[in-house]
This record gives structure tokens, C-alpha cells and sequence, in this order.
């Protein structure tokens, strides 16, 4: 096997690294293209958060550079934090 970039090697090991679990790979990872994954592989290092973007990725079908933006602004931890904390019983009136 012959044509492949040192960066796509890099890239590769990389992704081999990260995904060792082979049902991750085929229900999760392999549902996104290879852009998205390396772009995830770059901005995540988190095992649990990259997860999460891939699963975002697929439920919302985001482009890439939508994966990216919401990856730089720190989605996962923002919809984290909602989930935690609320004032949602305390705002409405009960019914």
C-alpha cells in the first residue's frame, strides 16, 4: 500500500489510538467523515467529549466547520453545565 501522506499516517495512528474499541468505530466513528474525525482528533482530547461531538455530529448533521465552531465555543461544556444547574421548577408557576 503506497500513496499515503506522512500526515495522513500521523492521522491515522492517531485515530487508532484513540478509538481502540472496535464497536466505538463501527456505531459511532465511522457514521462521520474522515474530515470530522480529524478535526475532533484535533480540538478533543477529552475520550468522553470527543464521543459526545460524534454523536452531536450525527444527530444534528453538522458540516465541519459547524463541528468546529462548536467545538471552539465550548459547546459540550455550556450543554453540560445547563443540564446541571436549573432554575426551571423554581421560575414557573406550578399548573
Amino acid at each position: 500500500m503506497k500513496g499515503f501522506s506522512p500526515r495522513n499516517l500521523k492521522y491515522m495512528r492517531a485515530f487508532a489510538e484513540a478509538y481502540q474499541d472496535k464497536q466505538i468505530v463501527q456505531q459511532l466513528v465511522a457514521q462521520i467523515p474522515w474530515g470530522h474525525n480529524i478535526r475532533i482528533l484535533d480540538y478533543v482530547k477529552n475520550h468522553q467529549e470527543r464521543l459526545w461531538y460524534i454523536k452531536e455530529t450525527i444527530k444534528n448533521g453538522w458540516s465541519r466547520n459547524v463541528l468546529v465552531h462548536q467545538i471552539e465555543s465550548n459547546l459540550y461544556q455550556r450543554q453540560k453545565g445547563t443540564r446541571k444547574i436549573t432554575t426551571f421548577k423554581r421560575t414557573l408557576p406550578v399548573t
